[in-house]
């Protein structure tokens, strides 16, 4: 590395890290401004959770600031040293404009890896420790679940939806029995929906996980044929088990490389298990519980892995989950295609005011990201579609650099 390079490259460092500082802590407050009244007002969290959130938000939004932050840079330097001719005296010298990019798409690529690495590891576990800890800090204070305007999924067979609410006193409940995977359950035991004109809610029991209500003027709605019995009550006590959840829906996001491959391999092995020779396994295992003491439990424990798997196990989610990886990689490709394209359009600037440079910035990286998000689409699809089509961005944007370059000869 000679003293060009040494003079570059610390010019993008300094603008880079400046860059990445100040569109982390843009995007930080973004998203605290979204969350704060969620973790604060409707979970009950205390105020020291916003700490824990935060910590966890900036990996995440590093995944978006890193490569805006770099391009804006590679503009901002190379726009200066083409303004003040720094440029045309290197090239007087005989550096070529890819020899003086040098600095540029080493750092680029160095980038790429560390967004690679964030991309893979750090961002999934952060954007999964976020929703935990919304989810803890709601489960936690389960009466702050109820709130008004929305439907209630976090409870053990029922859904509520509740028109209003006055501190502890609810406004037009009302309750829809539902199956464990969020469909509406119907014949249990006639019952099909419950309404109250108001409710009461009571105290939580940590121990039983059991909240109380006290519905007022209740409307309980009976399905008996073709007719339909709803007969009204006064006050009725009623008890509803907020479970504590020990496994959450597979979201390729929020998981890491490698544990999307062992999701998917698991997978692999469990699409093949036949379910009604497994139900048969476990009925035998349970009549005969002195010759297998252990066998029922183990049945039991393979029948609801079974269960989990087949009911969270989509096409789309099995696509989403077996194309993440590619989508993660082109992704942290941003920093090389930016290191790329940046040079020759800085120098198609060329003016000594930083507002071009961050004009430049916001273009190209709003094209670049929005053309992600439009490719992202094509995982819904099967086939080898989705893993080409998430490369077209990076294609692309190559192609148009090594053109932008070829214009550029002449420049500087």
């Amino acid at each position: 590395m000679n003293t060009i390079d040494r003079y570059i490259l610390r010019q993008l460092i300094t603008v880079t890290f400046l860059g990445v500082l100040s569109l982390t802590l843009l995007m930080l407050l973004g998203q605290l401004f979204k969350e704060l009244h969620t973790l604060l007002v409707e979970s009950g969290a205390p105020p020291s959770i916003v700490i824990d959130f935060i910590l966890q938000v900036i990996p995440f939004s590093l995944t978006f600031s890193v490569p805006w932050g770099f391009l804006t840079a590679v503009l901002l330097v190379y726009g200066r040293l083409a303004a003040d001719n720094e440029l045309t005296s290197m090239r007087m010298a005989g550096l070529s404009l890819w020899r003086l990019s040098r600095p540029a798409i080493g750092m680029g690529l160095a980038l790429s890896c560390l967004c690679y690495y964030i991309n893979i590891e750090i961002a999934p576990k952060g954007k999964r420790a976020m929703g935990e800890l919304v989810m803890n800090a709601a489960m936690e204070n389960p009466r702050n679940l109820l709130t008004a305007g929305g439907g209630v999924t976090k409870l053990d067979g029922v859904q509520l939806y509740i028109e209003g609410r006055n501190g502890d006193m609810l406004h037009g409940v009302h309750i829809y029995p539902i199956t464990e995977s969020g469909a509406a359950k119907t014949g249990m035991q006639g019952l099909a929906t419950m309404h109250a004109q108001t409710a009461f809610v009571g105290e939580f029991n940590r121990e039983t996980r059991m909240l109380s209500l006290i519905l007022y003027n209740a409307a309980i709605e009976h399905n008996t044929g073709n007719a339909t019995n709803m007969p009204l009550i006064q006050e009725l006590p009623l008890q509803i088990h907020i479970p504590l959840k020990t496994r959450r829906r597979l979201k390729a996001n929020r998981l890491s490389n490698i544990e999307i491959n062992e999701i998917l391999s698991h997978w692999d092995i469990v699409r093949s298990v036949d379910a009604n020779f497994l139900n048969k396994c476990v009925t035998a295992a349970e009549k005969n519980p002195p010759a297998f003491p252990c066998a029922a439990n183990l049945w039991e424990a393979t029948r609801s892995d079974l269960n989990y798997y087949k009911s969270s196990m989509s096409k789309k989610t099995e696509l989403e989950l077996r194309t993440e990886g590619i989508q993660r990689a082109s992704f942290a490709c941003a920093c090389l295609v930016f290191s790329l394209i940046g040079v020759p359009l800085a120098i198609t600037a060329r003016r000594k005011d930083t507002s071009t440079g961050f004009a430049l910035g916001i273009i190209v990286a709003a094209v670049y990201f929005v053309s992600l998000v439009f490719c992202e689409l094509s995982r819904k699809s099967s086939g080898i579609a989705p893993y080409i089509v998430l490369w077209v961005p990076n294609v692309l944007c190559a192609a148009f650099a090594i053109w932008q370059h070829a214009k550029a000869k002449y420049r500087g």
